[in-house]
């Protein structure tokens, strides 16, 4: 994981932070960047084992509950938290 601000690498991390974590990762190194400013860049793996993670604990008790109930709006929420998990980790290009 590469963490960069305005273009300008940061740091390069062996693992994915999530904000908080990140935020920490400023704090402990005297870095006064809001996190909201950060570009976070993923190697496609990383990217993929996260996406996988997320699936699991945000996305997969709403597709569950889609299949069960058959409704376009637990269809709809299902896959906005799949396209909202795609976009947090995005796969470079």
């Amino acid at each position: 994981m590469l963490i960069k601000h305005q273009g300008k690498l940061v740091a390069s991390v062996g693992q994915i932070l999530d904000s908080a974590e990140i935020a920490s990762f400023l704090l402990q190194n005297e870095l006064d960047i809001p996190v909201s400013e950060l570009e976070l860049t993923y190697e496609p793996s990383e990217a993929l084992s996260a996406r996988k993670d997320a699936y699991k604990l945000e996305s997969d008790a709403l597709f569950i509950e889609w299949q069960y109930d058959q409704t376009d709006s637990a269809k709809q929420k299902w896959l906005a938290k799949v396209e909202e998990i795609k976009a947090r980790y995005p796969l470079s290009v």
